[in-house]
């Protein structure tokens, strides 16, 4: 079962913590806050996940920047990276939908992971450990560099941490100037403005071309599923033995490869909650019934299908022409797809 607080996310418990401001100054924040749907809010371990993996972020790419300058122009510490972090998240510069959507995406795969660790009683996963003495020597690497590059983002505590290379193209890009504009204050009055300027934004730019995406979690993930595949290793057995070991992310991509549709939005529909949008998924990868069965029994309620029972009728009673709509659908371009939601339309 996993833990309802996070010690780390008790601030309220803390008799050190500043008083907070009362009366009408918190009116605004309060009555948003107040009125949010309280089945789409942050549980407090996703809130302290996500703050934590933000602030690493923000705080190595600060300190590359910093490195990248002249000598003796800036040094790193963990105060001035807490006082960025503080003045990005007041000017908003940090509420990045594709940079939430990525820390979200994480704390989703943390939480269904650590829960299923719990049941099982197992501390690791094996699925893709498993891979890497598969017999083709392709499969083989992709695994390894999997694991290694899982391994380079947890912390010495074992936390989950996102790396520069994770981030989308602009989103790293906006976050690297922001972060820039945050230390030419903090240089402001010790060198001229136009060298200030010139130094910062070839540091930026220096930063920004050395982001490898290939090297992504999700890239990596790609690449091996897609030698799965060509290997013919990609099968019922496997995904359903990734869904019984937690590992999210892995099944999230080999049911998008099948469905030929992209991981983050096989992951969204295995996340939807909704029985005909999830069975629709499983029916678009042709993905056997009693593979899909298990799949609901061992990661049902992680997803939101408390009863894996009526998930599996609806799954028998969906039609070929109804899997075929589904799959138009999931192939429609985003801003599509989202400006009918807005609109109060088809839901796929």
């Amino acid at each position: 079962m996993m833990p309802e607080e996070w010690p780390i996310a008790a601030l309220a418990a803390d008799p050190d913590a500043p008083a907070r401001a009362a009366g009408g100054g918190r009116l605004a924040t309060v009555r948003a806050d107040f009125f949010l749907d309280p089945a789409g809010r942050l549980t407090e371990q996703e809130r302290a996940l996500m703050t934590a993996m933000l602030h690493c972020l923000v705080g190595d790419i600060a300190d590359e920047m910093r490195a990248a300058l002249p000598v003796g122009w800036a040094a790193a510490n963990d105060e001035d990276n807490a006082r960025l972090t503080q003045a990005l998240t007041r000017s908003r510069l940090l509420d990045d939908a594709e940079l939430m959507a990525l820390l979200l995406r994480r704390a989703d795969e943390e939480r269904i992971a650590t829960a299923v660790r719990a049941r099982s009683g197992r501390r690791d996963a094996r699925v893709v450990q498993g891979l890497v003495s598969h017999q083709n020597s392709a499969v083989s690497a992709a695994a390894m560099a999997l694991i290694l590059a899982r391994g380079r983002r947890r912390d010495r505590f074992g936390q989950c941490l996102v790396s520069f290379d994770d981030l989308a193209p602009a989103t790293a890009e906006r976050l690297v100037y922001a972060i820039a504009a945050f230390l030419r204050r903090d240089l402001a009055g010790t060198r001229s403005e136009g060298e200030t300027d010139f130094e910062l934004t070839r540091a930026a730019a220096r930063l920004l071309a050395s982001r490898e995406g290939e090297r992504s979690l999700e890239a990596l993930m790609a690449e091996l599923v897609r030698l799965l595949d060509e290997s013919g290793a990609l099968t019922d057995d496997l995904m359903l033995a990734a869904a019984q070991e937690g590992e999210a992310a892995f099944l999230a991509t080999t049911l998008g490869w099948r469905a030929g549709i992209p991981a983050d939005l096989a992951m969204d529909e295995l996340q939807s909650g909704e029985p005909k949008r999830v069975t629709a998924l499983l029916r678009m990868t042709g993905l056997g019934r009693q593979p899909c069965a298990g799949l609901l029994a061992s990661l049902g309620d992680l997803l939101g299908l408390n009863d894996p029972g009526e998930a599996m009728s609806v799954f028998d009673r969906m039609t070929d022409e109804q899997v075929s709509a589904a799959r138009v659908w999931l192939s429609t371009a985003q801003a599509y797809r989202q400006a009918l939601r807005l609109l109060g339309g088809h839901h796929g």
